[in-house]
């Protein structure tokens, strides 16, 4: 008999974010596959549900590059993919644990795509995460939308150009994925007269963890890629 898959959401960093439903299925499952961005870097997700994966369990690394290349996306998820129906075909029980929400901006949905290429008869249950941004906004008593007020969420890692109209068009927003185009995006918050109205949080979670109301402080240094940018035209009170 197949076994089943799931996609499990971790959460912003806390482990003590983990869902309930998180931790149960980690316990038991028979195999917890890792995604690891590089092979000397730690998994992020790793740190975040270790302390819940049972001690039986098997652990299989997927690769998941930080590269924009289709081709070389396409290939890694497909050699990721093919571990895990390797593992249900042989009646294995698959947890793949992602950073946040499985079903937002994951590797896992890819994943799942080619899964059920593979084994289409597959069962399979995601399980959601506390999102990044729900949690900086849960940090900063900073309510994300209140009453009719329209909320964007926007991945800012192509042209920031494009955010323009979006901003233009939305109450609130979340910048996601703010890193690589910092100043780029500082420039359009400026030029829009948001940069008061935008704070900038990092690594929510982690001993690390930073937040700042000054944009400006940060152009020219060194961002980590667990970034994001909350914006209130109304004001962060």
């Amino acid at each position: 008999m197949t076994g089943k898959f799931y996609g499990i959401g971790v959460g912003p960093g806390d482990p003590d974010l983990l869902t309930l439903r998180a931790a149960a299925l980690l316990k038991t499952a028979d195999v917890v596959c890792i995604p690891r961005s590089a092979a000397d870097n730690e998994s992020v997700a790793l740190k975040v549900a270790g302390a819940h994966i049972g001690p039986a369990a098997e652990m299989i690394e997927v690769s998941t590059p930080m590269t924009r290349d289709k081709d070389q996306l396409e290939a890694e998820w497909r050699r990721g993919a093919e571990k895990i129906a390797a593992s249900l075909a042989a009646g294995k029980n698959v947890a793949f644990i992602t950073i946040g929400d499985a079903m937002l901006f994951s590797t896992y949905t890819y994943l799942l795509k080619h899964v059920r290429d593979l084994i289409p008869e597959v069962e399979v249950e995601s399980v959601p995460g506390v999102t990044s941004f729900a949690a900086a906004a849960a940090h900063l008593d900073l309510p994300l939308s209140e009453g009719t007020e329209k909320l964007a969420i926007l991945p800012a890692v192509d042209d920031p150009e494009a955010l323009r109209p979006l901003l233009a068009a939305f109450d609130n927003a979340v910048l996601m994925k703010v890193a690589g185009k910092y100043e780029q995006i500082v420039a359009v918050l400026g030029d829009l007269g948001l940069k008061d109205k935008a704070v900038f949080v990092s690594r929510l979670g982690y001993p690390d963890q930073f937040v700042t109301r000054d944009l400006d402080s940060l152009v020219g240094k060194k961002r980590d890629y667990l970034s994001l940018i909350l914006i209130k035209k109304g004001g962060l009170g």
